[in-house]
This record gives C-alpha cells, sequence and structure tokens, in this order.
C-alpha cells in the first residue's frame, strides 16, 4: 500500500468528521469564487461595454473614482479635443444609475449624443432609435424589457418623467442589455444636469500608435488641469465599486483561508490523537518521522482539496445564480479565468497542509513504547 493509499484508507475511516471538514472548506473557497466572480465579473462587463463602442481613449475628471465619474460641462474641452492629431470623434456620454418605475431595480441609464459611434454596435430588436436629439423617447436592452415588463409602445417612468419606449436593443456587452438608452440631451433634461458629461468618448484614427496616444494623454494633463485621458480598463480598474469588490473578494478569502487553517489543525489533532497506538506501531515497524509528517501532513491536502474542488464548483454555480437576480440581472457578466479556478484548490491544499502541520510534528514526535501504553 502506497502512502497516498494509506492516507486515503485513513481519511474515509471518519467519513462524518471528515465530510463536516470538506463542507467548511468548500463554503470558504465558494464565498471567495464568488466574490471575485462578481468583481472581476462587473469590471469586464464595463470594459467590455467601452470596447464595444469603439472608444480608444475616455477623458474625464482627475479624481473621478466613484461608481459614476462626476459630471462636468462639455465645452469646450470637447471642442479642443477635436482638434487634436489622430483624434477620428468626440462624444460625450452621461451615464446614471437611476430608479426607474414603481418596484424595479434601479437601472444604469445611459444618454449618448444622437447619431454618434456610441450607436453603431447596438442591433435593433423592435421598434426604432429616437428619430432626433430633442425627442423625449428611450430605448431600452432585452434584459431590461425583461425585468420591466415593457415593449415598444409602452411608457417608462423616470426620475418622475414618463417617456415613450420607441425601440428594444441587443448589445454585446451584458451592461447594456439591462439599461435603458436615450440622446444626451434628453438624458441631460432627465437628470438636471443640462450641458453635462459623465465622460468624453475619444475614437482615434485606424493608424493611430501608442506614441499618438500618449501624446494625447500628455497634452490633456498639460491643457485642461483636473483632467484625465485613460483607456476604459484604466478608468473601470479606479472605479470605487470595483475597488470595494475587489477588496471584498481579497478579505473573504483571507478570512476563509485562517478559518480552513484553525477547521484542518482541529481535525488532524483529534485523528492524531485517536490514532496515537497506531502511528506507535508505525514507528515501531520503522517507519521514518518524516514519513509520518507526510501521512497526516497528506491527509490533510487530500481534505481541503476535496473542500477547494466542490468549493469551486459551488461558488461558479452560486455566481450564475447571483447573477439573475433582479438586482444584479444585466450589471455583472461573471468572469471566471481558468488560473484563478486552478489555483483556489492548490490555495486549499496549502491551507490544509499548514493546518495540518503541527499535529503532524506532534505524531512525528511520539516514542513507540509511549504510543502503544495509550487505551
Amino acid at each position: 500500500m502506497t502512502l497516498l493509499e494509506f492516507a486515503l484508507h485513513n481519511v474515509r475511516q471518519r467519513p462524518a468528521r471528515n465530510l463536516l471538514t470538506v463542507m467548511a472548506v468548500a463554503l470558504g473557497v465558494a464565498a471567495a469564487v464568488a466574490l471575485t466572480g462578481i468583481a472581476w465579473g462587473f469590471e469586464a462587463s464595463w470594459q467590455k461595454a467601452n470596447d464595444a463602442r469603439g472608444t480608444d481613449l475616455i477623458v474625464t475628471r482627475l479624481a473621478s473614482t466613484n461608481a459614476m465619474p462626476s459630471p462636468f460641462r462639455a465645452e469646450p474641452l470637447q471642442g479642443e479635443l477635436r482638434g487634436y492629431p489622430k483624434v477620428r470623434d468626440v462624444v460625450g456620454l452621461l451615464s446614471e444609475m437611476l430608479g426607474v418605475e414603481a418596484g424595479a431595480p434601479p437601472l444604469f441609464v445611459f444618454g449618448w449624443t444622437h447619431g454618434s459611434y456610441l450607436w453603431r454596435h447596438l442591433k435593433l430588436a423592435d421598434g426604432r432609435w429616437p428619430a432626433h436629439t430633442d425627442e423625449p423617447a428611450v430605448v431600452i436592452g432585452v434584459v431590461a424589457a425583461g425585468l420591466l415588463a415593457k415593449k415598444v409602445g409602452d411608457t417608462l417612468e423616470i426620475e418622475g418623467r414618463r417617456m415613450p419606449v420607441v425601440g428594444v436593443f441587443e448589445s454585446t456587452a451584458a451592461i447594456e442589455n439591462g439599461a435603458v438608452l436615450m440622446t444626451l440631451t434628453q438624458a441631460q433634461q432627465t437628470t438636471d444636469k443640462p450641458g453635462k458629461v459623465n465622460v468624453l468618448n475619444v475614437m482615434l484614427d485606424a493608424d493611430a500608435t501608442d506614441a499618438d496616444v500618449n501624446a494625447i494623454k500628455a497634452r490633456i494633463r498639460e491643457r485642461a488641469p483636473g483632467f484625465v485621458a485613460i483607456t476604459s480598463g484604466e478608468l473601470v480598474g479606479q472605479n470605487t465599486v470595483v475597488r470595494i469588490a475587489k477588496a471584498m473578494s481579497n478579505a473573504t478569502t483571507l478570512i476563509a483561508a485562517l478559518v480552513g487553517i484553525l477547521i484542518v489543525f482541529n481535525t488532524m489533532l483529534m485523528s492524531v490523537n485517536e490514532r496515537t497506538r497506531e502511528i506507535g506501531i508505525l514507528l515501531a515497524l520503522g517507519w521514518h518521522r518524516r514519513t509520518v509528517i507526510q501521512l497526516v501532513c497528506g491527509e490533510a491536502a487530500l481534505l481541503t482539496l476535496a473542500g477547494g474542488i466542490a468549493g469551486v464548483l459551488v461558488g461558479v454555480g452560486l455566481t450564475l445564480q447571483l447573477e439573475h437576480l433582479d438586482l444584479l440581472r444585466g450589471k455583472i457578466d461573471a468572469n471566471f479565468p481558468l488560473s484563478f479556478l486552478l489555483t483556489m484548490p492548490l490555495l486549499a491544499m496549502l491551507v490544509g497542509t499548514i493546518g495540518g502541520l503541527y499535529p503532524a510534528l506532534k505524531a512525528s514526535r511520539l516514542t513507540p513504547a509511549h504510543a502503544l501504553r495509550q487505551e
């Protein structure tokens, strides 16, 4: 019988206790996986939306780290940007999370410049687009249409203002499918922010190089104090919601690791105490003390590996279910990199090995004579 087979045999000898240990580890891993998936998913959703729109650079306030960047007056900065080399178009965008209809969860409401490139990646599923910039009408994503139970011809109340739904659209970005879209002029009127935008979306010429991008960034810093030109990934990365979500996932992972170490420590210590005579016999038969350490740590690693695998499966399933909650539907697109999913069981094994180290050392220090006297 190999050492691994011996460890598996010992694990099966105490099914109830070991199953509880596996479940406790699995719950901790599942919580870490779910929170991390949501945090990365929220970041990826915004990144995907900006990429789908064809935006190369985003100009916003230097200190805008809120969920929605702080609004500012688009002019004269927008006009100046249009004169920069390699800049094809500059489009204002106003984004807010607003209450839409009584009893419905808050949704993202986007205001885009009518006829700009921002609309091109959307696919109209039903109805039409707003006819002109001053038309008080909205189009809604397919997910938002389901959440609100609205179709073309219905009306939608936003901030106390009723507007007709003239179209339903589809997007490759989940966060847009769960949003309400109107012209920038109408969004400014609805939110009482005339002439203001959250960001200026900059589209560059197809032949623009990294040097051109860096030159534009430097020029913005010099010519527009208080503003910065960044990529969509940089903007999302400094978003307060994303940073809080990532901090929570990191904290949960750390807490789960510490709790896992204590649980495995307790389980393996009880196991060693109950198997004192067995360990004494093994030592009397010529087992090396390092082999005893390997056996006990191996049992701990097997328990936490099983818990880690189960936790990853539960965490992924839980996150996929959370995506369909009304409060989160259309706002996140869970993201689980394969490297992360493979790392979590390995991290759980490391936690198990650390938790089982002291019981293993205790077992290895037993003398056969003392161990065989134990009842």
